[in-house]
């Protein structure tokens, strides 16, 4: 874990050299989005994601609730990126751990492989399919 966390933190720093770079552009984004989950920012994760992808919606509930509920710390790998300039598949193997805010002692552990279609949209790069979508769902109670 502590390996990829490190990996994150120098991809982080290194994103501004490397901006024509689709990879890294992808790379930038799953930074982001894992570090303002962490942060407490779903809506950041939200705004990378295309509006019209298929369960939409329900995503963006769930995201929500899972933040409100649970204090979250997330480590993400990239396994697979495939694509282009405009068309982009990405394997991440990520990382959640929940830890429930009325039950700080109460932690729920995910790891699973999860794979994102992108596509850019203008100038951004917008998130239009997950899978598994589930995964970033609350906690059953």
């Amino acid at each position: 874990m502590q390996r990829r966390t490190f990996i994150w933190m120098v991809g982080a720093a290194a994103g501004a050299a490397y901006a024509a770079d689709p990879q890294q552009e992808i790379f930038d984004l799953f930074t982001k989005i894992a570090g303002a989950l962490s942060d407490d920012d779903p809506e950041m994760f939200v705004e990378a994601v295309d509006p019209n992808m298929p369960h939409f919606i329900d995503f963006r509930n769930d995201i929500a609730s899972l933040a409100a509920q649970a204090s979250l710390t997330n480590s993400i790998e990239v396994l697979s990126d495939k694509g282009d300039n405009t068309h982009r598949t990405e394997e991440l193997d990520w990382f959640l751990e929940i830890v429930n805010n009325a039950q700080s002692h109460t932690v729920e552990r995910r790891r699973a492989v999860l794979k994102f279609g992108l596509e850019r949209k203008g100038k951004k790069w917008k998130i239009v399919s997950i899978e598994p979508l589930h995964f970033f769902a609350p906690p059953a109670n």
